[in-house]
């Protein structure tokens, strides 16, 4: 069973299994005992149906005909069939990819986005997408052949850092650009700590700028070069370790 404890009207049910309304009661009737409760609710409430319900339904619009045989449909619902292949994917269909929090959602593979859970510090978000550079790049390292992560791996990376120069500047222009937003970076450091940027940080800078000035590159696949391109991922990870560690320094900067 499903259980995800989401409720769907009898239009709703209609649509998804592209049935007529009558239908979907005629069944509420007849299969009373294998839906929740509220698919008959008592006269003048409205009916509501579970995740389960569409799998249920789904079941026995499956198997119904003309001169439906009702006890071997029955047959099938008692021996849990509706929530197997196929019957399961209809509703998953059914189901958003985003829901509104319920205390009666019991899994583990949940995250929860939006209202008070948001953590919507620029630091956060880099660090996020560093850490998720990583986690590609690590694949890439166990398995060479996962050639197809470097897009999406050099993205997070690129993206990071793009991300960091604007959680320390705060106040930073609205742009892709990381040369303009590193301009800007090298004069606030200068005039916090009276030091000068390490060259490798500003190579790690001019590298993603040159090869990805817009931040479309590794987001579309939008080629600047012609020539080959490597990339030793080891190194890589190396370099944004380090700038990990730089810029996590640097917060508090106002």
């Amino acid at each position: 069973m499903l259980n995800y404890e989401l409720r769907y009207s009898i239009s709703e049910i209609s649509k998804i299994l592209k049935v007529e309304k009558r239908l979907v009661k005629d069944w509420a009737y007849h299969f009373a005992e294998y839906l929740n409760p509220k698919a008959n609710p008592e006269k003048g409430n409205e009916r509501k149906f579970t995740v389960d319900d569409i799998c249920t339904l789904s079941y026995i619009l499956y198997y119904w005909e003309e001169n439906p045989d009702f006890e071997n449909i029955k047959h099938g619902l008692n021996s849990g069939s509706q929530f197997e292949y196929p019957f399961t994917e209809v509703a998953t269909e059914a189901i958003p990819i985003f829901r509104e929090y319920s205390d009666e959602i019991l899994t583990k593979h949940a995250w929860m986005i939006g209202g008070m859970v948001t953590n919507a510090d620029i630091m956060f978000i880099a660090n996020s997408y560093k850490m998720a550079g990583d986690i590609l790049v690590d694949l890439g390292i166990k398995d060479e052949q996962n050639k197809e992560l470097i897009y999406p791996a050099i993205f997070n990376y690129r993206h990071s850092t793009e991300l960091y120069l604007k959680a320390v500047l705060q106040d930073y222009k609205k742009t892709h650009k990381l040369k303009d937003l590193y301009s800007d970076f090298k004069i606030l450091i200068n005039e916090k700590f009276k030091e000068e940027i390490p060259i490798w940080f500003e190579n790690i800078i001019f590298a993603f700028d040159n090869f990805d000035p817009n931040g479309t590159s590794f987001r579309y696949g939008d080629e600047v070069y012609s020539d080959e391109l490597f990339v030793d991922l080891i190194h890589i990870k190396k370099k944004m370790d380090w700038l990990f560690k730089t810029i996590n320094g640097y917060t508090g900067l106002s």
